[in-house]
């Protein structure tokens, strides 16, 4: 199916980012086969993905999300429907066959699109999360004869198992702040404020290629350290400081995500032992992560040394998350989790020890 191009000359409002413009889409059609199988499992008529992250997983286009309607939709049989603003019109000419772009003008109802691509569907349509709330509900109000259900399982199981192209982005993105930590090693300092350093980590992810930092450095000082996302502030570093950073870079669309903590001084014998029952948590998750075990096995690996050593109380979040085209997607290492771990999953095991307000002394 061929689609127009259109050339327009009153400049183009927004960002639009185009990765892989070379690549074959043979890879997009992949993914769309494997949600489709997903849906027809579920009984699903029609899947409503949204931007950023769905759109660009199902095609490869990257848009600025706005409070303009972009959405993808996806049939158990026809082409893919890209719903969009007129201002990406240009997108078309990076789509292959089995795609169709619909664009809308600013003075256009957009959900007139939606009916075009749906046609006259009255069975169940699943919904991405991520469609923001007030889009939703004006899809509902248009088509009324559908049940809507969270779409969420579907896109997050097809994502949660990585290609080799995305294990390759995934493993540059991993190095890249791999290399960064060499040089925090080198420039964290007594004296320095939280905020100077995630600065300078911000700093040397945007300058060794990475588009963007994962999330907003976290550098977590002393008393702060215990506080999982802290937001870096104007404290200074200081001799007995327990330092945490987390922090990760995004390249080509897929984050990374790393968590390092440092001891500012000579640490003592409590301080050690904390170390030690948190790297031992972290091995024993490690070694639970195999393919056929769930992930709940892997949280309570590595959560069960912790309570052992007498901290569970102070382990506060879930040992992990999937990482990907977000930095936090499935699948989640959380307790109670019963899906099982495949070949292609990404993740994170970090399991943490937080004791609020405590104020550490180096020897």
């Amino acid at each position: 199916m061929g689609i127009g191009r259109t050339i327009r000359n009153e400049g183009f409002v927004g960002r639009l980012e185009l990765f892989n413009r070379g690549e074959s889409m043979e890879i997009y059609n992949d993914r769309i086969k494997r949600i489709r199988e997903l849906m027809r499992e579920r009984n699903v008529e029609c899947l409503f993905a949204a931007p950023p992250s769905n759109i660009f997983y199902l095609t490869g286009v990257k848009t600025t999300l706005d409070e303009r309607l972009q959405l993808a939709v996806l049939l158990q049989e026809g082409p893919l429907f890209l719903i969009m603003p007129e201002m990406y019109k240009e997108v078309a000419s990076t789509l292959g066959d089995g795609f169709c772009l619909l664009t809308w003008s600013d003075h256009q109802n957009p959900m007139e699109l939606v009916l075009r691509a749906c046609g006259s569907i009255r069975g169940c349509a699943a919904v991405d999360p991520k469609l923001w709330a007030g889009h939703l509900l004006i899809l509902m109000e248009t088509l009324k004869g559908c049940t809507f259900v969270n779409g969420g399982e579907i896109l997050g199981r097809a994502r949660s198992i990585k290609d080799e192209e995305e294990l390759r982005l995934l493993k540059r993105a991993g190095e890249l702040v791999d290399e960064v930590m060499v040089e925090v090693v080198r420039e964290i300092n007594v004296g320095m404020t939280e905020r100077e350093l995630a600065d300078f980590i911000e700093r040397k992810i945007k300058e060794k290629g990475a588009e963007d930092v994962s999330f907003k450095p976290i550098v977590a000082s002393g008393p702060n350290s215990s506080m999982p996302h802290h937001i870096p502030g104007n404290r200074k570093i200081e001799k007995g400081d327990f330092v945490v950073l987390d922090f990760g870079a995004v390249l080509e669309g897929y984050f990374s995500d790393i968590t390092r903590t440092f001891f500012m001084g000579k640490a003592g014998n409590e301080e050690r032992k904390i170390y030690r029952v948190v790297m031992e948590a972290n091995e024993a998750g490690y070694r639970a992560a195999a393919c056929g075990a769930f992930c709940g096995d892997v949280d309570r690996a590595a959560r069960e040394v912790i309570e052992r050593a007498g901290y569970g109380q102070f382990f506060i979040h879930r040992t992990g998350h999937g990482i990907g085209l977000e930095c936090h997607e499935e699948p989640y290492i959380v307790e109670g989790s019963y899906i099982p771990l495949e070949k292609g999953m990404v993740f994170s095991v970090e399991p943490g020890i937080y004791i609020p307000q405590k104020i550490w002394r180096s020897n």
